[in-house]
């Protein structure tokens, strides 16, 4: 028999939906408002860390069709994700569920093991609870990146009204570019998590649909690491007799 538990609240699945329409609409937008002016340096000037200075992202990884168009979803879908962010946040703060993804003393540790077991320099899963220590550290790091996003984003939009705001990021042209690299920070975050989805725990997409998720499919009852054990491992039958058979 399957061993279901309820795993994922359903404000959880459905603030993690919304992220999955949202964010790529507002990172879509994004790269078309940066498609005006695709470079960090003012004009005439130079800008040190960003080599791909005037070359425009390619267009169909762009959204919006022209630059207010792309603003007025940017600004919409903005304000989607920031509400979406204060229910999650508020239901894992009331529900206590913060401690599943709070840093621990022993996670560096954890963490390394989950790298040896993947690379297998190490055989046996590691154990873990609902989430493995890498999982543990980008789950928590991605609402402060978002929150660097956020208030980078609305130091660029308002450097006039809250100058204070900008300065504290460096400037216009360096909150500008730190809003830019925290998007890319986070979209590399969200592409490692989808991979590892399906690459080693593709089960868990129940959970993220009804909530139930089985424990008998979980990476660490299957050993899996990526694209390896990705199958349900059948527990063993047991056929041991009950009794010594009588004699004919």
């Amino acid at each position: 028999m399957a061993s279901l538990t309820k795993r994922t609240h359903w404000i959880v699945r459905v603030t993690h939906w919304v992220n999955v329409i949202a964010l790529p609409l507002m990172v879509a937008s994004g790269l078309r408002i940066f498609n005006a002016y695709p470079r960090f340096a003012r004009k005439g000037g130079t800008f040190c860390c960003y080599p791909f200075e005037g070359k425009p992202i390619p267009a169909w990884l762009t959204f919006g069709g022209w630059l207010a168009g792309a603003r007025h979803w940017h600004f919409a879908v903005m304000w989607i994700l920031v509400l979406n962010a204060i229910v999650y946040l508020g239901f894992l703060y009331l529900r206590g569920e913060w401690r599943e993804l709070a840093p621990r003393r022993d996670d560096a540790r954890q963490a390394w093991e989950m790298i040896k077991f993947y690379t297998f320099a190490r055989r046996e899963h590691p154990h873990q609870g609902k989430h493995n220590a890498l999982q543990k550290s980008a789950y928590f790091a991605m609402p402060i990146i978002a929150a660097v996003i956020v208030l980078s984003g609305i130091a660029i939009w308002k450097p006039v009204q809250l100058h204070w705001m900008t300065m504290l990021f460096g400037g216009y042209v360096w909150a500008r570019y730190v809003h830019f690299m925290a998007m890319i920070v986070l979209v590399v975050l969200v592409l490692g998590h989808i991979f590892m989805i399906f690459a080693v725990d593709p089960y868990s997409l129940r959970s993220m649909i009804t909530g139930w998720y089985n424990e008998d499919q979980s990476p660490e009852a299957r050993n899996a690491r990526p694209f390896y054990h990705l199958l349900p491992r059948h527990k063993p039958t047991n056929t041991t007799p009950t009794s010594n058979p009588t004699p004919s």
